[in-house]
């Protein structure tokens, strides 16, 4: 259980850097996180504030959505909007020290790097079979309800997710892409292609596949 415990926290933590690293870039942040920081554009409370506050929501939603089928053990999703609102705060401060110019260059390197550590964080966490991240807490509660695939609600629930804080930057911040731009929707289609390979590799190493679908 330290064991589970311990991945659980490291992967929350080295998620937030992939996040960190997306925001400096200013290519936009990854889809999960937009209305995040788009709130923390608007109202300029930090991001791992608003991370909670975004995290918090999407467990109330969860509730109205399952009603009775809400289990206590979902409650455990707090621990995440805690831990990871918080990790991201210390993740852009340790980040704002890093070498930035701006340039087109540093710009797709950031992303880059962003995009490797938010798939090599989840390939850390999700095995640890904790409690998921809220958002995807929140596709779950779909799915159970609806009977529709998992994925299919999660690229909806994408969708949704990036299109609002579009909305909310459009409305109450002066650049309709603050949150959301090029880098978003790469990261959109790149997460999950780098996952598959960082556990394509961790097959080939070790011949065990990674567990990162926990039901």
């Amino acid at each position: 259980m330290i064991k589970r415990i311990c991945l659980f926290v490291i992967g929350l933590f080295i998620m937030s850097f992939g996040v960190a690293f997306s925001i400096v870039s200013t290519l936009g942040t990854t889809p999960i996180s937009s209305i995040a920081y788009a709130l923390a554009l608007i109202t300029n409370l930090s991001v791992g504030t608003t991370t909670f506050l975004f995290n918090a929501a999407l467990i109330l939603i969860q509730f109205f959505i399952l009603r009775s089928r809400f289990h206590k053990r979902r409650l455990l999703q707090l621990i995440n909007c805690v831990l990871f609102g918080y990790f991201i705060d210390i993740a852009l401060y340790i980040v704002s020290f890093v070498p930035f110019d701006g340039s087109i260059l540093m710009m797709c390197l950031f992303l880059v790097i962003s995009i490797f550590l938010i798939a090599f964080g989840i390939f850390i966490y999700m095995p640890a079979n904790i409690a998921p991240l809220p958002g995807e807490g929140c596709v779950e509660a779909i799915a159970i309800v609806t009977n529709w695939r998992f994925s299919t609600i999660k690229i909806a629930f994408d969708a949704t997710v990036v299109t609002t804080a579009l909305i909310m930057c459009g409305l109450w911040y002066t650049d309709i892409f603050g949150a959301v731009y090029i880098g978003t929707v790469i990261s959109a289609f790149m997460v999950g292609f780098t996952l598959r390979q960082i556990n394509n590799l961790y097959v080939h190493i070790t011949g065990h596949e990674a567990k990162l679908v926990n039901e």
